[in-house]
């Protein structure tokens, strides 16, 4: 059995939300205050913790705002049950699913004055008459923030006391406890203690013997386990080394030592049905390479807890971990992450409020990104991309998708020096720093924005997405004429299917469509905005679209031509002439530009091109942004309502 939904009703931020977990590890992703902890301190209100020892009681402050005088509850489903599990659950079960079904209500009790729980099971909400098997399902909690140097350094001893216990046997631990006492006895005749005895002797005596003599003994108290365990201290140090005080190791490696410790508990997992590793930002103070590690780790452990329940409780372990680490939400794949959204409504006061008052209310939504509605295909692809880019895709609020490397490095660029760049704008050119560019590297945007922009239980990532992308026009076909002269003949108007029509990227072009496919993918736009009207999505989506393709539209405006032919001739010193047959193109210099580029894909670099542009913006040169990208900058910054934000 595994959790597979929570139901969350006046908690915190959580109104009424519904979250959905994976039967091995789910990530809750999302930004700062959109509910992440308050779903982690749900999961240890509605399980026992597995050492038994409660940490954490439900308050009348985490009534949700506006919500004081009702009650806050918490259904939790589970699925997957086996067959022995089913008869050991056959109270709590729903037989038209076989989910095993627990509610856990907060009220208020009316005599005592105080938030009291109770628990009714199954769908229709009976009396809990096996409390026992409700104590199968426990948890196990590692916390945010956790100085593991002092948890492990401390001298109360309590987290190595834990340990001791779960891996050894009470009679491991007595003949420990006797064999220390024992040594401690056997130090009684050496020869500090005895002289320090007999100077006391001395003296004392002097000063009893004459009424009534008394003798003195120095030794060591009779130690229980606690007391022998706050003089152990933990070491470490890299392999080779003597270990030494944790206070000389890294923050890193302490904090997965502390978490090794923390696992070490799930060893009586197995006395269990099911038991949540629920883990906080398990990211904390670990490099990529370390946070990839560890979540790997985890998924093991996961993994490895599976048996069969024949003779046994079934021993599963599932982990739930919140994270900020765009790292580890990349490397689980898309199935898994479950992203919170922070949204904010408006309604009329209650409980105590002024009705006549209308207030802001911060309410969490949840979004499990399993149910968006992608192809196999189109999953593994967003898969493969956020696992080598390492993207904040998932954490962002406002992106900007690009085609290529190109957008990518100049967009920035152009926001801050050209479009962004007055005094009054401080605000917005800060505000653009939070804005995620994303290089798909193919012109295929269709998984991203049903990625992005599709809902689920009403919510879903983005408000607003804007992409950026090429017309690329199609380009006349020539023919020579019967003189031998050289014609145009009109482009044909029918299309055949090329690597754009997949979004397959072309070999160093920074994902441009090649010579075939820049006959099939003008109307982009028209085709992006029909696929985001076919998930009900089109007024979410602002799509910016170059006239012909970037490094020919910033020919455009006249006053860029200095800029853009030193950028050239940084790559072809020699090629001053060809440069001169591009701007004086009698059809435009941006055609002339984007008629080379499409003919000749070698003709630059684009990322170098891109990278020599975008220093002489930054360098002072004088540069007119094309009307398009202006367009997807201020386009991006919009916020809900249309205003600029």
């Amino acid at each position: 059995m595994y959790l597979q939904q929570l139901d969350i009703k006046n908690f915190r931020s959580c109104y009424d939300v519904k979250v959905e977990f994976r039967p091995d590890v789910t990530l809750l992703v999302g930004e700062n205050n959109s509910g992440k902890t308050n779903i982690i301190e749900a999961l240890r209100l509605v399980t026992t913790p597995l050492s038994r020892r409660a940490t954490r009681w439900f308050d009348e402050s985490d009534l949700s705002h506006g919500e004081e005088l009702t009650e806050a509850a918490f259904r939790a489903t589970y699925g997957g049950l086996t067959r022995a599990q089913r008869a050991h659950y056959i109270t709590a079960l729903d037989h038209e699913t076989n989910q095993a079904v627990y509610t856990t209500t907060y009220k208020r009790d009316p005599v005592r004055q105080r938030i009291r729980p109770s628990v009714t099971v199954g769908p229709m909400g009976g009396p809990d008459a096996e409390p026992e098997k409700r104590g199968q399902i426990a948890h196990v909690y590692l916390a945010p923030l956790r100085d593991a140097q002092r948890e492990l350094d401390s001298s109360d001893g309590n987290r190595l006391l834990r340990i001791i216990r779960y891996l050894t046997s009470d009679a491991e631990q007595e003949e420990f406890r006797a064999r220390a006492n024992a040594s401690f006895d056997g130090l009684t005749g050496h020869p500090v203690l005895t002289s320090t005895i007999k100077e006391i002797q001395s003296h004392l005596g002097e000063l009893t013997d004459p009424v009534r003599g008394q003798t003195v003994e120095i030794t060591f108290a009779e130690y229980e386990l606690h007391r022998l365990t706050r003089n152990l201290r933990v070491k470490m140090a890299e392999a080779g080394i003597a270990p030494a005080d944790l206070t000389e190791s890294g923050l890193g490696y302490a904090n997965l030592l502390f978490i090794a410790t923390v696992i070490l508990e799930l060893r009586k997992a197995q006395d269990m049905e099911l038991t949540l590793f629920l883990v906080e930002e398990p990211e904390a103070h670990l490099h990529p390479q370390l946070q990839a590690v560890l979540l790997d780790y985890l998924c093991e452990q996961a993994a490895a807890s599976l048996r069969d329940d024949t003779w046994g409780p079934a021993g599963r372990i599932q982990v739930v971990a919140t994270t900020h680490s765009p790292n580890l939400a990349s490397s689980m794949g898309i199935e898994h992450v479950v992203a919170l959204r922070p949204r904010t409504e408006e309604e009329r006061g209650r409980n105590g409020e002024s009705r006549e008052k209308t207030v802001q209310r911060r309410k969490t939504q949840a979004l499990p990104l399993a149910r968006l509605p992608l192809t196999d295909e189109e999953r593994r692809k967003i898969d493969q991309y956020l696992d080598a880019t390492r993207a904040g895709l998932l954490f962002a609020r406002r992106v900007i998708l690009v085609e290529g490397i190109a957008e990518a490095v100049l967009l920035p660029v152009i926001a801050r020096h050209c479009v962004l760049d007055g005094a009054e704008q401080a605000e917005q050119r800060r505000g653009f720093r939070a804005v995620t560019v994303v290089n798909v590297g193919s012109v295929d945007f269709a998984p991203y924005i049903t990625l992005l922009l599709s809902t689920v239980n009403g919510c879903r990532l983005l408000d607003r997405l804007t992409i950026v992308t090429d017309r690329d026009p199609k380009i006349p076909e020539e023919k020579k004429t019967a003189n031998g002269q050289v014609g145009v003949r009109p482009a044909a108007t029918a299309a055949v299917p090329t690597a754009a029509a997949t979004g397959e990227k072309a070999e160093d072009d920074g994902g441009r469509p090649d010579d075939d496919a820049a006959t099939v993918v003008d109307n982009r736009k028209d085709r992006l905005l029909a696929h985001a009207e076919s998930i009900g999505a089109k007024e979410h989506l602002v799509v910016a679209e170059a006239p012909h393709t970037l490094e020919a539209d910033l020919l455009a405006p006249e006053v860029n031509e200095p800029l853009l032919r030193t950028a050239f001739l940084k790559q072809h010193p020699r090629s001053q002439k060809k440069w001169r047959e591009i701007v004086d193109d009698g059809r435009g210099r941006a055609w002339g530009f984007y008629l080379r580029l499409h003919k000749d894909k070698k003709l630059i670099s684009k990322g170098e091109f891109a990278h020599d542009v975008a220093l002489g913006i930054e360098s002072g040169a004088d540069f007119e942004p094309p009307h398009y990208l202006v367009e997807a900058i201020r386009g991006v910054l919009l916020d809900e309502t249309g205003g600029e934000g």
